[in-house]
């Protein structure tokens, strides 16, 4: 288990690529439930109820995996779906636990104070971070560059915030 944290500690310091996982779909439930655990966990320090929390998780959750695996298909490198996904997820859970320390400063509360505005800041420097080593899975998985890998990472984003406040009225 040490081993698997170090693994996804240095895929987020983007010493390590999605290929150095092993295909394994046990490993990939895994990090997928350990991904809505901390999903559901951001969720409530940022002031959501459980279900709200546990719903949006899910629900992205389902995007990410759904966006991936059509890409993969789309382009024939379905073979590499569990190590990319695995990847993903993986190093979500690192910069999501890294992440509650800034929403625990109440950078989206109705309270504007320095700790609020400090928040905010890290949680825009954990966001970047989240864009770079999301495109750099991308970019081993597809085979592009860095820049492509992070210009796509920031357009799923954008796209699953959009489909979310849709789906979820804003909550």
């Amino acid at each position: 288990m040490q081993a698997l944290i170090l693994f996804f500690v240095e895929l987020c310091a983007l010493r390590r690529t999605p290929q150095d996982l092993p295909a394994s779909e046990i490993l990939l439930a895994v990090v997928a439930l350990a991904s809505l655990v901390v999903g559901v966990m951001i969720g409530l320090v940022a002031d959501l109820s459980f279900g709200a929390s546990f719903a949006q998780t899910l629900f992205e959750l389902a995007m990410t995996l759904g966006g991936l695996f059509f890409a993969l298909r789309l382009m024939r490198l379905d073979a590499r779906f569990i190590q990319s996904a695995t990847a993903l997820l993986g190093s979500g859970i690192v910069i999501g636990v890294i992440a509650l320390i800034p929403l625990s400063f109440n950078p989206t509360g109705s309270q504007e104070t320095d700790l609020a505005a400090l928040g905010a800041l890290l949680l825009l420097v954990v966001f970047v971070w989240s864009v770079v080593v999301s495109g750099h899975i991308l970019r081993h998985t597809f085979q592009i560059t860095l820049g492509q890998g992070a210009a796509i990472a920031v357009a799923f984003k954008v796209g699953v915030v959009l489909v979310m406040g849709i789906a979820f009225g804003g909550t």
